[in-house]
């Protein structure tokens, strides 16, 4: 009871202090080789109560904190977004719960935007798949509301769970993108390739574009441009770094 209460401290402690920082990851065009955008990940210094940000927002999920950590890190994503360019995008990681947060309003985004001289036209919500709607109907009526501010909506780590296809069909995404273990190896796995393959056939006859990511091989690499895939990222094209450019 005492650590967790010394645990509870902690986070408490880092969203009071805002200690927590973005790093960004660039997200390639395979057509035209460009970077066409960057995805916003949140890091934090002390790892004595959390490993990762992964056990971090799953604490903030279990205790009922999440709404709190979720705003903090789409703000800090925004404020150091300096130095992205007018045509490129930002992707923001957003959790599903989001919607029932009741003290969440929707210009709050937009008033960051505009004070760092961004527009809805360069921001991309990344929503992962992981993360379970209770309400599809609820999630995409709040989409659309974005959509007609000009935001696009992705959903994240595709075919890594169980919801995947229904997030897609009831969300109707802009962007796929495809989790890294069904990108690993690849060009090894048959299986793997099918699956991605019929993700971009779906997709193309949609009009959502595809982004494949954890990409560390050249083959990989290699197999994603000859499949047709739209955009990339992984460590291959490039890591995490502090700063944009």
């Amino acid at each position: 009871a005492t650590e967790r209460s010394l645990q509870r401290r902690a986070f408490e402690q880092l969203l009071h202090s805002r200690d927590i920082f973005p790093v960004y990851q660039p997200i390639y065009s395979l057509r035209s080789g460009d970077v066409y955008g960057y995805e916003a990940l949140s890091r934090f210094p002390d790892k004595r109560w959390f490993e990762g940000p992964q056990q971090l927002f799953a604490y903030a999920a279990e205790e009922g904190m999440i709404y709190g950590l979720d705003r903090l890190a789409r703000e800090r994503a925004i404020e150091g977004s300096a130095g992205l360019a007018s045509g490129q995008k930002l992707f923001i990681n957003m959790t599903a719960q989001i919607m029932n947060d009741p003290s969440f309003t929707p210009g709050q985004t937009l008033y960051l935007l505009e004070r760092f001289g961004l527009s809805p036209h360069n921001v991309v919500f990344e929503i992962t798949e992981r993360s379970s709607f209770e309400d599809f109907g609820a999630a995409k009526k709040m989409f659309d509301h974005y959509r007609n501010q000009g935001y696009q909506i992705a959903i994240d780590d595709a075919g890594a769970g169980y919801s995947s296809l229904q997030s897609i069909v009831e969300l109707q995404p802009d962007f796929i993108k495809i989790d890294r273990s069904l990108i690993h190896g690849i060009h090894l796995n048959a299986m793997k390739e099918q699956i991605v393959h019929t993700f971009t056939e779906f997709a193309a006859k949609m009009g959502i574009s595809i982004v494949a990511e954890g990409i560390e091989e050249q083959e990989e690499l290699q197999h994603m441009r000859d499949m047709g895939v739209d955009y990339a990222q992984g460590y291959l094209l490039g890591r995490p770094q502090p700063a944009i450019g």
